[in-house]
C-alpha cells in the first residue's frame, strides 16, 4: 500500500483516497468551507472535479495538480480562477499544493462535554 497523503487548512482536513466511492454525485467547484464570521474561504483551484456524498466532499485532481486555498472571499473574482493553478492572495494559511489523486475533506468537529454533542468548528 503506498503511502497516502493525510493534513488540514485551518479547519479543513483532507486525506488522500484510492478511489472515490461508488455513490457520490458529481458537483460544481464551490468552496470547501466558509468562514462565519471571518469573510474567509476554503477553495480548491486547479485540475479539479468535486464530487458529494455521504455527508461529505471529494476531489479528484488530474495532472494539472490543484491547490487548497484559504483567500479572503472578494479576492474571488470570477469562477475562472477555480480552474487555475496560480497562488491567489493568501487570508491566512498558505496554500497546499496537492498531485494527482482522489481526497475526501471534511470540516473540523469539537466536541462539547457538557451537552455530549459534537458539533462542527465555526471559523
Amino acid at each position: 500500500m503506498k503511502n497516502l497523503i493525510r493534513g488540514h487548512q485551518g479547519d479543513v482536513q483532507f486525506k488522500q483516497i484510492e478511489m472515490l466511492p461508488t455513490d457520490v454525485k458529481k458537483v460544481n467547484n464551490s468552496p470547501l468551507a466558509y468562514g462565519e464570521i471571518s469573510g474567509h474561504m476554503h477553495i480548491l483551484t486547479g485540475d479539479v472535479k468535486l464530487f458529494e456524498g455521504n455527508g461529505k466532499r471529494y476531489a479528484k485532481i488530474g495532472k494539472g495538480k490543484a491547490r487548497l486555498q484559504h483567500i479572503l472571499e472578494g479576492d474571488l473574482k470570477n469562477a475562472s480562477c477555480m480552474t487555475e493553478i496560480k497562488e491567489l492572495p493568501i487570508a491566512d494559511h498558505k496554500s497546499i499544493l496537492f498531485p494527482p489523486g482522489v481526497y475526501e475533506f471534511g470540516i473540523q468537529r469539537q466536541y462539547d462535554p457538557f451537552k455530549d454533542v459534537f458539533k462542527q468548528v465555526i471559523d
